[in-house]
């Protein structure tokens, strides 16, 4: 189309000699014979420029208008790049300030069994030191954490799953008077666990291996 416009554009006298040429010529050629198809002119609306559908695309515009619209609608994350939501629920201060309160104000006062006179015989064992013992210290801990973990959650079965998934697991073993790490506690304080399990360090060559991060 600027093509025709171009052409159209000039008024030729074709009596005139080439010395007294004359025409009104938008591209800026004297000689029509000498007209260039691909010339610009800058009258054509549609010449880059003037025509804003016709301007160079920057790829980064649309990065930053799909930055625009999913900074609307998605959620706000704190410094650690969780959501905010997520974040305060996290932060529900628990009823007990460490897991030593909760063993002395809960477990100890609620869980109650039927106790066999330890040392070694039948029944179920429990030590009134149980801080002596790091097994029966760590998994008291674990409990801690999924019971305040239970006790906010709303779920009406979250603390029947901690009773029944977390808690008879650990105090079957806390308890084993056969096996357990309190089975041979005494009443006069002579016993304070068995010893630690035995290990030699690994070969230098098999360390690496097993270290490897690939």
């Amino acid at each position: 189309v600027g093509i025709l416009r171009r052409r159209d554009a000039l008024m030729v006298n074709l009596a005139a000699t080439e010395d007294d040429w004359q025409s009104n010529d938008e591209t800026g050629y004297e000689n029509p014979f000498d007209f260039d198809p691909n010339a610009v002119d800058e009258h054509d609306p549609t010449v880059e420029g003037d025509d804003p559908s016709l301007e160079p695309h920057d790829p980064h515009e649309d990065e930053d208008s799909e930055g625009a619209e999913s900074e609307e609608g998605e959620e706000e994350y704190d410094e650690d790049g969780e959501p905010e939501e997520a974040a305060e629920l996290a932060e529900i201060e628990p009823m007990y300030p460490n897991y030593i309160a909760w063993v002395e104000g809960f477990f100890t006062q609620v869980i109650r069994r039927k106790m066999g006179p330890g040392g070694g015989e039948n029944g179920l064992a429990w030590d009134a030191r149980w801080w002596l013992y790091p097994e029966v210290a760590g998994r008291l801990k674990s409990l801690w954490f999924a019971w305040e973990e239970a006790r906010v959650s709303d779920k009406a079965s979250a603390m029947s799953n901690w009773w029944i998934h977390h808690l008879e697991p650990h105090v079957r073993v806390i308890f084993d008077s056969d096996s357990g790490p309190m089975s041979h506690a005494k009443a006069d304080g002579s016993f304070s666990g068995w010893p630690a399990l035995p290990y030699q360090p690994m070969p230098p060559d098999l360390l690496a291996e097993h270290t490897d991060d690939d």
